[in-house]
């Protein structure tokens, strides 16, 4: 199997959580193992590591995140943003407080190339913005 970079995990990361993210407004119950194989087209077992576990990291510690996040937004509530956002949003914050050896530079810079490449024109600067705040006072 082909090496997957980690700015690609990343970006894979944000798409499969996007995907979480609609199943759990929609109520459908989510398989992550189906997940990661309709996604890469390879076994859960084949999946890199790194990729299994900032989902797991994500979905376990996603209402706490939300929150840590929510503390942040002026005159908005996390529900209202788009999928894409929040999933990007949650990423960043998985990333800097449960993965080992991640720094908050990287991982605003990971946040908001992903909101320029699937956000709205403007969503990078509210990411980076939120980001921010959120992650030097944690």
């Amino acid at each position: 199997m082909e090496e997957i970079s980690r700015n690609k995990t990343q970006e894979i990361a944000m798409q499969i959580l996007s995907s979480f993210l609609i199943c759990q407004d929609e109520g459908v119950v989510i398989n992550i193992e189906q997940t990661f194989e309709d996604f890469l087209g390879m076994s859960y077992e084949e999946t890199p590591t790194f990729l299994k576990e900032i989902i797991i990291k994500a979905l376990k510690n996603e209402k706490e995140t939300i929150t840590l996040i929510s503390k942040y937004l002026k005159n908005w509530k996390f529900s209202r943003l788009n999928t894409c956002i929040k999933a990007i949003l949650i990423l960043a914050v998985t990333n800097f407080k449960y993965i080992e050896g991640m720094n908050k530079n990287i991982a605003i810079n990971i946040a908001v190339e992903l909101a320029k490449k699937y956000g709205e024109k403007e969503d990078y600067k509210f990411v980076n913005a939120i980001l921010d705040n959120c992650l030097k006072n944690e």
